[in-house]
């Protein structure tokens, strides 16, 4: 019996200790997965991009990836000393593309929403849009006059169908794939707006200014880079990265760049940088 006692005791002293061995260690460590280790080992860093949404990500004349988010995903690459792979995503296939490992993160025009944080995580914002209806020039230009028997479209899985939804309950939604698609169904007249984010709209009307026009703002939404789900390692690092570019300057001059004037958001807190990170 001694023995026996004995040897429960040694079982608990060593389950003490184990359990402030845990405790020690910080907790995002032990969150991590050692996917930026995983990536620096590759020597690529995979991000998945949008070809769909300029500026944030398009195809140039010889179907090379450009716009901000393939910028911004170059400059993260760099921090981390790989080079980037881009890899071309829709509001489709963006979530499962990330869940099969086939992208590291995703630096598109995704909505950090409560529904969505059930299947992946999300770094902080980097930025703030609003969300807008293009439509016909000298068409309405609030929301509340394009029930149906009007049509709005907008893309498969993007977050503006919800908040269409939510202000206008019985809107007649048309989905397509991609926003060039929905666009040219509204020019076409199979459609009378289309729901889209205003950083995206200028652009669109920039090709066709003497027929497009924008809406009031009717959302203001905002945007963060999707990783996998507790992959704290890669999110942590990525929030690092986007404060320190944007403390030297370099994330607003690849804003200027694409989108033709400064942001009007703040990183982290319109008060300062996260603590820790060099102003």
């Amino acid at each position: 019996m001694q023995a026996i006692r004995n040897f429960k005791g040694k079982l608990l002293a060593l389950a003490a200790v184990l359990s402030l061995a845990a405790t020690a260690v910080p907790a995002h460590a032990q969150a991590t997965d050692g996917s930026v280790a995983k990536a620096k080992a590759r020597g690529t860093l995979l991000v998945g991009v949008r070809n769909d949404f300029p500026p944030i990500g398009s195809v140039d004349g010889s179907g090379n990836p450009v716009g901000f988010g393939v910028d911004l995903g170059a400059a993260i690459a760099k921090e981390l000393g790989i080079k980037p792979e881009f890899v071309a995503v829709t509001s489709r296939t963006r979530f499962p593309l990330l869940q099969q490992g086939a992208i590291d993160l995703e630096i598109g025009v995704t909505t950090p929403t409560v529904e969505r944080e059930k299947a992946v995580d999300f770094t902080i914002p980097y930025i703030w849009d609003a969300v807008d209806l293009i439509v016909e020039k000298g068409a309405s230009v609030k929301l509340a006059d394009y029930a149906p028997p009007r049509k709005i479209a907008t893309t498969q899985g993007s977050f503006v169908v919800d908040v269409i939804k939510q202000q206008l309950p019985n809107a007649d939604l048309q989905l397509f794939q991609e926003f060039p698609e929905a666009v040219a169904a509204l020019q076409n007249g199979r459609v009378d707006a289309v729901g889209i984010n205003r950083a995206s709209a200028v652009a669109f009307l920039k090709r066709d200014p003497d027929k497009l026009a924008l809406s009031e703002d009717f959302f203001k939404d905002p945007w963060a880079i999707m990783v996998r789900k507790n992959d704290s390692d890669m999110r942590v690092t990525v929030n690092n990265i986007l404060q320190k570019l944007w403390a030297e300057g370099a994330y607003q001059e690849m804003y200027k760049k694409h989108f033709g004037a400064e942001p009007d958001f703040y990183m982290w807190s319109p008060y300062r940088l996260q603590p820790g990170i060099e102003q």
